[in-house]
């Protein structure tokens, strides 16, 4: 007797290996569980271990490249967004998270970012190795660094909501 034997089934599937989706879903969490680890871990770390000027250039490089990281994954998931909610854009709060991320992560980067090395740099001392911190440096520091946390709490927030 012979078995008789299904042909195999067609394959219909697209030949995509990750979908935009998936890819900004993937690149917000590598991004803000980034974010979460330098601001809680790393830069905390650097400060206790190292002097303080050879500390802020550490904490600076590190949230250069965290901040072109987070630029790029709120572009994608700005678009995979766009792509979803298409009519009820406004509506969406992914969309206004995303947004007001965006719009932070600049401000801070190419704002405020600049006066803090400007500032740092003037008030170096570099024979003792700190900073000589003044009203105006502690001013933009604490801006940034509440800029930062709300970042933060938005990037966890947009990874939660489904």
């Amino acid at each position: 007797m012979k078995k008789k034997t299904k042909a195999p089934a067609a394959v219909n599937q697209k030949l995509e290996i990750i979908s935009l989706y998936q890819f900004s879903k993937l690149a917000m969490t590598f991004w803000v569980g980034g974010t979460l680890t330098v601001g809680i871990v790393i830069i905390p770390l650097l400060f206790k271990t190292l002097d303080e000027i050879t500390a802020a250039g550490l904490a600076g490089q590190i949230l250069n490249i965290n901040a072109y990281i987070g630029i790029v994954s709120l572009v994608l998931a700005l678009l995979d967004v766009c792509f979803q909610a298409r009519l009820s854009l406004l509506k969406s709060r992914k969309f206004w998270y995303i947004v007001t991320m965006e719009g932070l992560l600049i401000v801070n980067y190419f704002a405020i970012f600049p006066i803090i090395v400007e500032l740092r740099t003037k008030l170096a001392d570099v024979a003792n190795h700190v900073i000589q911190h003044t009203s105006e440096f502690s001013f933009w520091h604490s801006v940034s660094a509440i800029m930062f946390l709300i970042i933060c709490i938005l990037g966890t927030l947009y990874i939660v909501e489904r």
